[in-house]
């Protein structure tokens, strides 16, 4: 054979090759855009079942009856979601994760849910990586409220 058909043949291999490749790719790409489709579809499926199981809770950000608001109330916290929140921020040092490139972490306040009379689920960040965590709180006499970290992971 000579060298041109031997060059003509490599360059179809070579050719085969990478329309075998991209095709591989592009199917590969068709089913996890099915996948996410479909958890897409999970998650909205989820959050209207939530919405139709709590009506009333939806755009809030806890799960706490009018009785366990009433308690924290009672213990010095006139509007208790909000103010659980905005203290949860002041406490930084419960992020057991330094800040990358020279920021800090911190909470954020609409991002985290207050799950109970004495549990916080918060999401915190400091613009480049990010993490949740389970903060356990306590209200004192005159709302002076005290935090423990559960637990927290970053993402």
């Amino acid at each position: 054979m000579r060298r041109p058909q031997l060059f003509t043949i490599a360059l179809l291999a070579a050719l085969a090759v990478v329309t075998l490749w991209w095709q591989l790719a592009e199917r590969r790409a068709r089913t996890e855009s099915a996948r996410a489709e479909a958890v897409l579809g999970q998650r909205d499926a989820a959050r209207d079942s939530l919405r139709a199981a709590a009506p009333g809770r939806a755009g809030r950000s806890d799960l706490l009856d009018q009785d366990q608001l009433e308690d924290l109330r009672r213990r010095g916290l006139a509007d208790p979601i909000p103010a659980l929140l905005a203290d949860l921020e002041k406490h930084a040092e419960l992020i057991p994760f330094p800040g990358t490139s020279g920021s800090a972490m911190r909470f954020h306040a609409p991002q985290s849910v207050v799950l109970s009379p004495e549990w916080v689920y918060a999401y915190f960040e400091d613009g480049h990586v990010a993490g949740r965590g389970l903060f356990e709180y306590r209200v004192l006499p005159g709302g002076r409220i005290v935090w423990k970290r559960v637990t927290a992971k970053r993402d």
